[in-house]
């Protein structure tokens, strides 16, 4: 591009920018999403599958790049809509790891594009987009969640989107979680895994202390070894109906996307026990914990969980 064509196009951009009103965030429009949220490796999609047992519920595959969306639209909601939308869509569809959704967003495209001016917003794209992934998998779809670790990283942006969203804060004890993430390869030096859960134990709760009726803090270890008294906490935060069904039932697993297509959630397909408790201090070396120690003791103490 030509230094006369780079200013003519930054201008024509600006030009926008002044004239044309953005598309909002959203338009307080009636959806209410959940998010499950937390360190990986602490029993999220372990959650996810009982939930989705459900039947009342729709949980697709991580997306990833949600935050990355709500960066992108916030930059360029001056732009024609056809113009955001297609950018919107196209950040989900080109991540790598979208193969997992086993859809094209392509069929989307025209109900987007035809919106009313009145009801476009970043809320609305997204609710049809994960609407569109429960009906294309065959799931009447009553309300949409999200179970993607690393939004953890982005708590303000989603809330930002959909003020009357839920979250749920899944906690694990982090010496296991450093185990979890070494021994599959997700996370390899031991200091940045224990600083990872550290990160998100650290903006989960910050975040939930701002937005205390909006978030709810559970733990793997109830999770594990009371299911049935911690999924009815969560369904009635959630506003669902529990059924026994949930804990046990695997048959449905095979239809969510991306818990066979990776080794690192075999566990998630297991009946639900305590065998995976307690297992990082058990097969961490000294060495491994002492270095731990320094980055992590304060943190999982204050979370109520044994020094390293």
């Amino acid at each position: 591009m030509s230094r006369l064509a780079a200013w003519h196009d930054m201008a024509a951009r600006l030009g926008k920018i002044l004239t044309r009103k953005p598309y909002p965030l959203h338009r307080n429009e009636n959806i209410s999403p959940f998010f499950i949220i937390g360190s990986g490796r602490s029993g999220t999609t372990l959650l996810r599958r009982m939930l989705v047992a459900s039947k009342q519920v729709h949980i697709p595959p991580e997306t990833y790049v949600l935050s990355q969306v709500i960066e992108l639209y916030r930059r360029n909601a001056y732009l024609e809509w056809p113009t955001l939308v297609k950018q919107c869509m196209a950040l989900f569809e080109l991540h790598p790891e979208f193969e997992t959704f086993q859809i094209s967003l392509r069929p989307l495209l025209p109900d987007l594009l035809s919106l009313p001016e009145a009801e476009r917003s970043l809320a609305k794209i997204l609710d049809m987009f994960y609407r569109y992934h429960a009906e294309q998998t065959g799931v009447a779809c009553e309300r949409w969640g999200d179970k993607t670790p690393i939004n953890t990283f982005a708590l303000d942006d989603i809330y930002a989107v959909f003020p009357k969203a839920k979250f749920i804060h899944l906690l694990r004890d982090g010496v296991d979680v450093v185990h979890s993430y070494i021994t599959t390869g997700l996370i390899t030096n031991i200091e940045s895994a224990a600083g990872r859960w550290c990160d998100t134990v650290k903006l989960a709760r910050e975040f939930s202390i701002k937005h205390v009726d909006a978030c709810l803090e559970t733990r793997y270890e109830k999770l594990s070894c009371n299911p049935i008294d911690e999924m009815k906490r969560i369904c009635a935060f959630l506003e669902l109906d529990f059924e026994m069904y949930m804990i046990e039932q695997r048959e449905h697993v095979s239809g969510m996307g991306d818990m066979q297509h990776y080794a690192h959630y075999q566990h998630a397909n297991e009946a639900i026990s305590s065998q995976h408790m307690g297992k990082g201090r058990q097969k961490l070396s000294v060495e491994d914990l002492q270095s731990m120690a320094k980055v992590m003791n304060a943190r999982l103490q204050e979370m109520g969980y044994p020094a390293c």
